[in-house]
């Protein structure tokens, strides 16, 4: 047995350390099925180590436990810890995945009706792969949720101790989260399981079966196509059908997908899986092909040099998981650099987001999709001309109000919501992400209603009745509800304001 600490990772980054240690219970009394697998461990994300505890005086930089129920749990889940995005209940905020499991847990598990308890049930399920106190078996591990987000992973962490600790137990770590690539997090993991195999444990123990059994499962793990992992992303059914269209016509190339020889895990989906990723599966044929004439439409396209400055100069711009907050900014910022290149964006006194998709080379089509649960798509990237769709089915896209507000939350997509390989294939629709979605929807708001142009339509006013609205709506072509709610963000009107123009504007 090596009783050495071998290292895996960047502590900058996602580190792991570990090492077999020796076990002071006599065979006899150490758990079956994981007794042979005593050990230390320690995880660090982002410089913070999340193992470092204290239990009174005593403090340790490690966890020391049997390591087998987390080095199967990684070896088991290996496909959707690494691969699955989606939560498995109704998510309605921007939540990292310890706060919205939690949160589902709590909500979920005092369901009496078979619909919440149905929920419930994934919810269970979904914490079994991605977090990691699932596999702890009584170990004193932290509470680290680990998922798929784009081409990144999302670690996040409450930094609670264990329901069942010693009473004066913490850990030092506090609350977090970090985005990494799917390289700096999946590399470390996967040779830790390749130092396993190498590294047997105790000789009195490896005869209970339990690391040969784990090595199985990981050169599995090795002979996975990544068929595997789309599936991860997309419903199976979805994804043979998504397959099928690509294949009657051209574009079936970007379907092709491989993985590296000795890292068992995809740093990006194709652009066909990405688009129909976070799509619900009950998307008819149709529109699949659709989709996928869109999506082949731009092929051999590039970005023209003034949108590609932009998103370069934005590439690494801070996002603060307070979605509106961060589409406010992003859209004020856009506003005073495209003004600064191009001139007075609203010469007519409401700004056009056709005119900006047309200095920046976005061409923007309207379809009229069988769906009504799609609102728009988004596509650009290297070898793909920008592309905004518009779905004319769509319940939000009935007048020109809703075709601008669509276009402009399609424009903060293509800006600001590229992966790590710098591209986007992104249909908004109710299944996305809500922190993504509220963050292009207050992108959309803030740039077709910026608060210098508010401020000047509104500086003779003493008083914001429901006429100065519905005409300030009109001038600046937008709804009438969203003008409410966005002078209330930017604190043109207070909460009792707001209450007043929302029941005047109901009652007609």
């Amino acid at each position: 047995m090596n009783n050495e600490y071998a290292r895996f990772g960047r502590a900058d980054k996602f580190e792991i350390v570990i090492r077999w240690a020796q076990d002071a219970a006599p065979p006899s009394q150490r758990p079956s099925g994981h007794g042979w697998s005593m050990g230390h461990v320690e995880l660090t994300v982002a410089g913070v180590n999340l193992t470092d505890s204290r239990v009174g005086s005593h403090r340790q930089s490690h966890v020391g436990w049997y390591l087998a129920p987390m080095l199967d749990w990684i070896a088991t889940n290996w496909v959707e810890l690494l691969h699955e995005e989606d939560f498995a209940w109704p998510a309605k905020d921007a939540a990292v995945a310890v706060n919205a499991c939690q949160r589902a847990l709590d909500f979920w598990g005092t369901a009496e009706d078979e619909t919440g308890r149905r929920i419930y049930r994934n919810v269970q399920a979904w914490y079994k792969r991605h977090g990691l106190r699932a596999a702890a078996a009584g170990g004193l591990f932290p509470d680290l949720f680990v998922r798929r987000l784009a081409d990144d992973i999302e670690l996040s962490w409450s930094g609670q101790p264990p329901q069942f600790s010693p009473k004066d137990m913490a850990f030092e770590s506090g609350a977090g989260f970090a985005r990494l690539s799917v390289e700096d997090v999946a590399g470390p993991l996967w040779q830790v399981l390749q130092w396993v195999k190498r590294n047997p444990p105790q000789p009195d123990t490896v005869s209970e079966g339990g690391w040969e059994t784990l090595c199985r499962k990981i050169d599995a793990i090795d002979h996975l196509s990544p068929l595997a992992f789309e599936q991860a992303l997309i419903a199976s059914d979805l994804l043979e059908r998504v397959r099928a269209s690509f294949a009657r016509s051209r574009g079936k190339e970007l379907l092709h997908e491989q993985l590296e020889a000795g890292k068992p895990y995809l740093t990006e989906f194709s652009m066909p899986v990405a688009m129909f990723g976070g799509v619900s599966p009950n998307l008819d044929d149709g529109d699949i092909d659709a989709l996928r004439d869109a999506l082949v439409s731009v092929m051999g396209g590039h970005d023209a040099k003034e949108l590609a400055e932009l998103v370069q100069d934005r590439k690494d711009l801070p996002v603060g998981n307070v979605p509106y907050e961060d589409g406010y900014q992003f859209a004020e910022e856009l506003l005073d650099d495209i003004e600064e290149r191009f001139g007075n964006l609203h010469p007519e006194g409401f700004v056009d987001p056709r005119a900006i998709c047309k200095r920046l080379s976005v061409e923007v089509n309207e379809c009229h999709l069988n769906t009504t649960s799609i609102r728009g798509v988004a596509l650009a990237g290297e070898h793909f001309a920008p592309l905004i769709l518009i779905n004319g089915a769509s319940v939000f896209n009935k007048s020109e109000e809703g075709k601008r507000f669509t276009l402009a939350h399609e424009l903060c997509h293509i800006l600001f919501d590229r992966t790590r390989a710098r591209r986007i294939a992104h249909v908004s629709g109710p299944w996305v992400a809500p922190g993504i979605e509220k963050r292009a929807n207050a992108f959309a708001a803030y740039l077709l209603m910026p608060r210098a142009l508010l401020a000047r339509y509104l500086a003779s006013r003493s008083e914001i009745d429901i006429g100065t609205v519905r005409k300030l709506s009109e001038t600046l072509r937008v709804n009438v509800s969203a003008l409410i709610e966005h002078l209330y963000n930017l604190d043109f009107i207070d909460e009792v304001v707001r209450e007043t123009l929302r029941f005047e504007l109901k009652a007609g």
